[in-house]
């Protein structure tokens, strides 16, 4: 008799892109450079968990080379995990916020 397999194969149906779960998509970074999550050190954050966005809410500013680029949510939901901290470098394409879909 030939052997099991030692895993069962897995259904393309429900199966989901690695690491994106049904119901969430992320905020990711267009650019290379810093990310804050005010406008200024004073200001509240433009978002936090729980925060409603749509897909003109500007989420964070990221600065490269001296600019400040309002980075819009591009997506209606509920924030519920900020994935960076303030000030911190960031990548192109790098998650910054969890939201889940409205």
């Amino acid at each position: 008799a030939a052997p099991a397999p030692a895993l069962p194969p897995s259904s393309p149906a429900g199966s989901t892109p690695a690491g994106d779960e049904v119901g969430y998509t992320y905020v990711k970074s267009p650019m290379v450079g810093t990310f804050y999550r005010s406008p200024s050190p004073d200001s509240p954050a433009f978002v936090d968990v729980n925060s409603k966005v749509d897909e003109k809410s500007v989420v964070c500013i990221i600065e490269a080379m001296k600019i400040m680029n309002e980075i819009q949510a591009e997506v209606k939901g509920t924030v519920v995990e900020v994935l960076v901290e303030n000030g911190q470098p960031v990548e192109y394409g790098q998650r910054l916020y969890k939201v889940k879909v409205a």
